[in-house]
């Protein structure tokens, strides 16, 4: 008798230590599910002014302070916006509002943007506004490929400081919503050929999702009112890298005009759809970038 309650003993606590495991095996499930989404590894903000307050506080030879200090701040160049990196306040966006807001609504217009360091505030011309980067729409590049997908199809230029290539934002075909794509070239010994998409999320807001081969490597969220641009990088490669950090920086810049481009591209587009021939006068900026590198001078 003594061995039959030994052995229902035996049997009791070989009941529980499954019941313990069981519990234990919950918990790294839930570990395991929250490293599987998406964590920031950098956060941009793109803020586009509303208001002509900030003009005031910038003072009136602030925009002279960044014409002295660099070529690259032309003089038709106004200051519209700032630029966010972790929370921080690095850059300011200027481009040529006077041009862009002032031309007729029939007729072509260029848009050219450039963000540069903030530049301290002293009466002098002091630390700061260094050209960052500048992204410029080609229209007659744009109407090639509308002509060509028959869709509206802007293209931009991306010109970073200290990289010889010219990057190209492009869009292409997509079954619903927009999709742009831009390459990240080899800049090093060891780097490959890489392209980033931008796919459009279909709604009212601006936004965009990134994406590296099938892995989303991030977001832009568009607010068109408050003419805002968040944008969260997931891959913390791409979060060290300042050519993609500042490329999707420029991006977002031009994608807070992009309504009124694809207006100027499809009006023009539909003057020359049936005979291929356009009036549209380029000019020579955008000339140059038709032009052979191989015949140019080094």
């Amino acid at each position: 008798m003594a061995k039959k309650k030994s052995e229902n003993s035996e049997k009791k606590t070989t009941t529980k230590k499954p019941a313990e495991k069981k519990t234990k095996a919950k918990k790294p499930e839930s570990n395991e599910s929250k490293e599987s989404s998406p964590q920031t590894k950098k956060k941009l903000k793109v803020n586009f002014w509303r208001t002509r307050l900030h003009d005031e506080e910038l003072g009136i030879h602030q925009q002279l302070k960044y014409q002295a200090k660099t070529r690259w701040f032309s003089k038709n160049f106004d200051i519209e916006g700032i630029v966010e990196i972790d929370g921080q306040k690095e850059y300011i966006i200027a481009f040529n509002k006077e041009e862009w807001e002032e031309t007729p609504k029939d007729e072509p217009k260029r848009l050219t943007l450039r963000i540069f360091t903030i530049m301290e505030e002293t009466l002098n011309v002091g630390e700061g506004g260094n050209f960052k980067g500048g992204i410029e729409l080609s229209v007659a590049h744009s109407l090639l490929q509308t002509y060509e997908l028959h869709k509206i199809a802007p293209i931009f230029y991306i010109q970073l400081p200290g990289l010889k290539s010219i990057i190209q934002i492009a869009p292409g075909w997509r079954l619903k919503g927009t999709r742009f794509s831009w390459p990240l070239l080899p800049e090093k010994p060891g780097d490959k050929f890489q392209v980033i998409d931008a796919k459009g999320v279909v709604g009212l807001g601006n936004d965009y999702e990134l994406y590296l081969g099938e892995v989303k490597i991030g977001r832009i969220d568009g607010q068109r009112v408050q003419k805002e641009f968040e944008i969260d990088i997931y891959d913390e490669n791409l979060a060290k890298d300042k050519t993609f950090i500042h490329t999707v920086i420029l991006f977002a810049c031009g994608a807070n005009f992009m309504g009124e481009i694809e207006d100027m591209i499809k009006e023009l587009y539909k003057k020359m759809e049936k005979t291929g021939t356009s009036d549209y006068k380029i000019p020579k900026a955008e000339m140059d970038l038709f032009r052979n590198p191989r015949m140019m001078r080094r």
